[in-house]
């Protein structure tokens, strides 16, 4: 009896380890907590050595052909530098030479009408576009880093098109998500389709009680004021995602949970936000949340073998708030928002506080440059950003900064193209 009841119990807890790896919803203790609760109160300033090896300063070529203004989106794979504008993408090699300025806007066989959302593919530089096509159907197009079509995929249909996102998995499936509404009992926010354009998988939106008491809040507020609409079409959540590796990561804005899905189509959360005492009230002033609360932050989430790199508002429990003044000089507002570091080895999460008043993110302590703090990561672990000729100038000229980067500073017009930033990080 004993052999037969130590069996059985051994059973029963392989299938409940097994259940809750399939289990989106389920919180393990082997899920990694990143403690913001014993975070808050407290911050410190960190070196950009302290996650990178080694800093890059490159001016992008400047010529009719290439001139940059908006950019939308940077990316770096196999050497090359990719800007997407409002209306071309701009490519350059990683010394900042122009190689390609991208449009492909109109009617024609390999053209679009517009775009809703882009990627690089980091295996062979390819630019993916989810697009819309002059017969109005959504499309994933695959064009050469030379701007050739090299396929054109239909995807799932998709009715608020301005919000999706899309990623590639392998060379036969593509993910994309977008927006759902807070008020059906079940839905998904991803779809993961073939080059056919059939759906293999559906990511069900967690359990998001929070969002649910936002809308019932907001039921109550139109009442109150007369005004009557149909919210339940209206207000959606829109989740967000970031690529590391293999790995496709997502979580929803004020939700303490991060899920991942990699190629082989496992779906299951990695990581767990401990709001504890400063987790998001049930109050609403009609769009956002107030109170006091720390919620985290919109698409700011760069994750590498050794850190992740994030964004919390912490409202009114902000140690360092900053001032921030509006573009005209006439005002000014307090920003509370603080990126953080979440050391993967260690477990340990720490504020990051501003190496410079007003200027969040870590001491450049390469060449003495601005603060840094990417607005990209690359497959490779390059973090990435720009900064435009006059900032880089200005701050030179006020600056101690190493004899490399005053000389390109100095050698930079007003209206040059922007300054690209390249860090390989640890």
């Amino acid at each position: 009896m004993t052999k037969k009841f130590i069996f059985f119990v051994s059973l029963l807890i392989a299938v409940l380890i097994q259940s809750c790896d399939s289990n989106p919803n389920v919180t393990a203790s082997k899920i990694p907590m990143i403690d913001l609760e014993s975070a808050v109160g407290s911050g410190k300033v960190f070196n950009l050595s302290d996650v990178a090896t080694e800093i890059r300063y490159i001016p992008l070529e400047t010529k009719k052909e290439s001139l940059i203004s908006n950019v939308n989106k940077i990316y770096f794979e196999n050497d090359r530098i990719y800007l997407f504008t409002n209306n071309n993408i701009v490519i350059f090699d990683s010394n900042g030479k122009h190689l390609l300025t991208f449009d492909r806007r109109g009617n024609g066989p390999q053209e679009y009408n517009y775009i809703s959302s882009n990627d690089v593919d980091p295996h062979n530089s390819n630019i993916l576009l989810h697009a819309f096509c002059s017969d109005q159907t959504a499309s994933i197009l695959t064009y050469s880093p030379e701007g050739t079509l090299l396929s054109r995929y239909l995807s799932d249909s998709i009715q608020n098109v301005l919000n999706t996102k899309f990623f590639k998995l392998d060379d036969n499936k593509f993910i994309i998500k977008y927006p759902i509404s807070i008020v059906d009992s079940v839905e998904a926010y991803a779809k993961v389709f073939d080059s056919s354009g059939t759906v293999v998988k559906r990511l069900y939106k967690p359990k998001l009680d929070y969002y649910k008491k936002k809308y019932d809040r907001l039921i109550e507020l139109s009442g109150k004021n007369g005004v009557m609409f149909a919210l339940e079409k209206n207000y959606r959540v829109y989740p967000l995602a970031y690529r590391y590796k293999e790995f496709l990561r997502f979580f929803f804005y004020e939700n303490d949970t991060i899920f991942s899905i990699d190629r082989s189509l496992n779906y299951s959360p990695v990581y767990v936000v401990n709001f504890g005492k400063y987790k998001n009230p049930e109050e609403f002033d009609g769009h956002y949340s107030k109170g006091d609360h720390i919620s985290l932050e919109r698409g700011i989430c760069y994750e590498t073998d050794n850190f992740i790199l994030m964004e919390f508002n912490l409202r009114s429990f902000a140690h360092e708030p900053l001032e921030t003044v509006s573009p005209n000089g006439k005002g000014s507002s307090k920003n509370t928002k603080s990126f953080a570091l979440y050391d993967k080895n260690s477990g340990e999460l720490t504020l990051m506080n501003t190496p410079m008043p007003a200027k969040p993110g870590f001491k450049e302590d390469f060449e003495s440059g601005p603060p840094f703090f990417p607005s990209c990561l690359s497959s490779e672990m390059y973090a990435i950003s720009i900064i435009y000729p006059d900032k880089l100038k200005s701050f030179a000229q006020s600056n101690p900064v190493s004899p490399k980067l005053k000389s390109i500073a100095n050698n930079l017009n007003e209206f040059d193209n922007p300054v690209v930033v390249l860090v390989k990080m640890k």
